[in-house]
């Protein structure tokens, strides 16, 4: 049954698959139809990307295009700032050149002013020291007189002699005084004189350097001002020039953006235009494809419901042979079970037989392990009663090495207890007189304890071979009557184990016996049921397989017809939809070739036009930067000269300061180093000594008037 219900369900398997085939080649060839239409979709959507793209990109080129022109007017801002820089030069140069002229003349009235507070400080000090010294004439004169005085009183004379002496000491001490006192007069009318001339030379060379700073300073206003006011002109006049300059190139820069934007004008009138032959393709060749392909999709979807329709009635008489099948099968099945049923009871009856007789046979089993077991205990018993036999061996053994070892421990002890004695004798310290007694009476005691303790020691020897005899003795006995009790327990449980297994054995071959003849009818019986059973699955068996055979040779037949079918509808639907589509493609390629021809003419207009406005620009930059180049360098001309000439003539101002101020600060210097040298210390130096010397020979001249 498994073949035919196999060959069965492959004949169903391939009309299922045919049927299921025709979906996808239905399919398949809605998709040729679909792809021929969408060929041409294609042409016309891509006529638009082209349109988008080429003119895309000349309004892209045309937007990109540059038609920005430089502007010039930062150059004019740059040589601006570079005039101002010049100014703030100009200026800057004259700050320092003014500085240097007016520190000529602040430099000379410092220096004059600290030299004329030195030298009046100077002759004040001077004038102190005068008088200083004629204070110190008058203090001297004063004591001269008190010392002749009393040098006077002291000579021996007459008193006109005396007051005539007097007189004349007087007089000179007067005289003196006087003359040293117009001295020091003089002196001071001197050093007075002195200070005047040195003001004087101070105003006059403070005065010549004031003028000179002056006239610097005068000299650097008519050099810088002029400049400084043609170059504050010269700056606005650039600044004038720049914004002239960006207007023109305002001008220019909105010809050319004028320019660009009309002509990207003229693309986007261009894409317009591209647009009128490319959108009448959408309602001239879009609607007779979506016909074509709506025509053709019916087609083949009608084809789709006759062959599914008759795919459908070969599985369903198929569908009928598999339930004949399985109707069959349930059949087969009862018949089996029938059988199998019938062998069932036929084995159990069998089963139970064989189970009567295995109970005399299991009786027999079970009294023969009974009497094993008696004999195994018996066994048991006598293994305890002979190991009783041998327990007390040990323990008198053990005894007996107890009391060797006790007495042999003793003999020890006291020999070794003698010989202490004998090595406790000081024999090295005492005389041998004393000593030699003592020594051979232990000794003696030492060789009779010997020889006792090896007398003893035989003797226990011998009597321990002797209890040793009589132990190996009974050891023996005892081993005997064990032996031979074995012996017997043997031979009686070999003997009863003999006679139960030739009654096991006889049982169990009267069993097998009976088993034999029980199981050969049974299998007589299995036989006679399953040969009736197998006799009428054949039966139904043969019935399916007339249903089944004639299968090979109709199911092929149907499906060549059906696959004939299919094909012609799905060529015809595909056919017809060519015809549709190469009537659209005609008049895509003819709006195509339109199209590019607009394209291509719009591109070369275009192109040239770009290239007209990028010259436009190049030549406009070029004019423009061409005059901001000259005028620039006219003005930056003028700029360099007027800052060159005028910092020319404020570096010789600063030149002429430096130069003169050496000169004009010299006679400074000079009274300076005058003043250093102490000119006015001088004098009262030389009228001190002049005192001194006039005191000094005072003294001697009226010692000698006083003697």
């Amino acid at each position: 049954m498994n073949e035919l219900r196999a060959t069965v369900a492959k004949h169903k398997a391939t009309v299922q698959g045919f049927g299921s085939g025709i979906t996808p080649r239905l399919t398949t060839a809605k998709g040729e139809v679909e792809a021929l239409v969408q060929g041409v979709v294609e042409q016309v959507a891509a006529l638009r990307p082209t349109v988008d793209g080429t003119l895309g990109k000349l309004l892209t080129q045309v937007n990109a295009v540059n038609v920005t022109v430089a502007d010039p007017s930062s150059r004019f801002q740059a040589l601006a700032a570079e005039v101002q820089g010049h100014q703030q030069a100009l200026t800057a140069a004259s700050t320092k050149a003014r500085t240097s002229a007016e520190s000529l003349g602040k430099e000379a009235t410092a220096k004059s002013q600290g030299l004329e507070a030195q030298a009046k400080a100077s002759a004040e000090s001077s004038q102190g020291q005068l008088t200083a010294i004629q204070q110190q004439v008058a203090q001297r004169c004063d004591a001269d007189k008190q010392s002749f005085d009393a040098k006077l009183a002291q000579r021996k004379g007459s008193k006109a002699d005396t007051d005539a002496r007097r007189a004349q000491g007087y007089a000179l001490i007067d005289q003196t005084r006087s003359g040293l006192t117009e001295d020091l007069q003089g002196v001071g009318t001197t050093i007075a004189a002195a200070l005047s001339a040195v003001l004087v030379r101070l105003a006059a060379a403070r005065d010549s350097a004031t003028a000179r700073s002056t006239q610097l300073s005068s000299a650097l206003d008519g050099v810088v001002n002029d400049p400084v006011r043609a170059l504050t002109a010269l700056h606005e006049e650039i600044v004038k020039a720049g914004k002239t300059t960006k207007d023109a190139h305002q001008q220019q820069q909105a010809a050319l953006e004028t320019q660009r934007k009309t002509l990207a004008s003229q693309v986007k009138a261009a894409a317009v235009a591209a647009a009128g032959i490319v959108d009448p393709l959408d309602t001239q060749v879009s609607p007779s494809l979506t016909a074509g392909k709506t025509q053709a999709a019916g087609t083949l979807d009608a084809l789709g419901k006759t062959v599914g329709g008759q795919v459908t009635s070969v599985t369903a008489q198929l569908t009928a042979v598999e339930q004949l099948i399985e109707q069959v099968q349930k059949n087969i099945e009862g018949a089996i079970t029938q059988v199998s049923t019938t062998l069932d009871g036929l084995v159990q009856g069998a089963l139970t037989a064989v189970e009567s007789v295995k109970a005399p046979l299991k009786q027999t089993l079970e009294a023969a392990f009974a009497t094993l077991d008696t004999l195994v205990a018996s066994i048991s018993a006598l293994k305890q009663q002979v190991m009783a036999l041998f327990e007390l061996l040990p323990q008198k053994l053990e005894q007996l090495q107890t009391l060797f070892q006790q007495l042999v421990g003793s003999l020890e002890a006291l020999l070794e207890r003698a010989m202490g004695l004998l090595e406790a004798i000081p024999a090295a310290d005492l005389p041998k007189p004393l000593v030699n007694p003592a020594v051979q009476g232990i000794s003696q005691v030492v060789g009779q304890i010997t020889t006792q303790l090896g007398t003893l020691s035989s003797q226990v020897g011998t009597q321990l071979q002797t209890v040793q005899k009589t132990i190996v003795s009974q050891v023996e006995t005892v081993q005997t009557q064990a032996q031979t009790q074995i012996d017997t327990a043997t031979e009686q449980v070999v003997s009863q184990m003999g006679t139960l297994t030739q009654s096991i054995l006889q049982g169990i071959e009267q069993a097998s016996a009976q088993v034999g003849r029980i199981l050969a009818a049974a299998v007589t019986q299995i036989d006679t049921v399953k040969t009736q059973g197998v006799q009428q699955i054949q039966a139904m068996k043969q019935q399916v397989a007339a249903r089944v055979t004639p299968l090979d040779t109709q199911v092929p037949q149907r499906l060549q017809a059906l696959e004939a079918q299919v094909g012609s509808g799905i060529d015809a639907a595909v056919q017809a939809m060519q015809t549709t589509r190469d009537t659209a493609e005609g008049q895509v390629t003819s709006a195509k070739g339109q199209l590019d021809a607009h394209l291509n003419s719009t591109n070369t207009s275009t192109t040239a036009a770009l290239k007209s406005l990028e010259t436009a620009r190049a030549s406009a930059e070029t004019s423009l930067m061409s005059q901001v180049d000259k005028a620039l360098a006219a003005l930056k001309q003028r700029a360099e000269g007027l800052k060159t000439g005028a910092q020319a003539q404020v570096d010789a101002v600063t030149t002429n300061a430096t130069t003169s101020k050496p000169q004009l600060l010299s006679p400074l210097d000079a009274i300076g180093a005058q003043l250093q040298a102490g000119a006015f210390a001088k004098p009262v130096g030389a009228a001190n000594g002049r005192v001194t010397s006039a005191l000094q020979a005072l003294g001697p001249r009226l010692d000698a008037l006083a003697t």
